[in-house]
């Protein structure tokens, strides 16, 4: 198990870090708070829930490839 920042979870899902931040406040995706010498909690993700979404997600196409493929 690894744990990624929110950048590398963008990364690594080939989306922007608006859209994890979307993701994870719509219960879509679980992002951890770590704290830290007391300070502001530092959000991090399991790199095995992204791999959750990503199969969850894989075999429905985007909309746009699906438009495309009605002439």
């Amino acid at each position: 198990m690894s744990w990624l920042s929110k950048k590398q979870a963008a990364e690594y899902l080939g989306v922007c870090e608006s859209t994890v931040d979307n993701l994870e406040s719509r219960g879509l995706l679980r992002g951890h708070r770590v704290y830290v010498g007391g300070k502001k909690p530092i959000l991090r993700f399991k790199s095995e829930d992204l791999d959750q979404l990503f199969e969850r997600r894989r075999g429905k196409p985007r909309q746009i490839e699906a438009a495309k493929l009605n002439f």
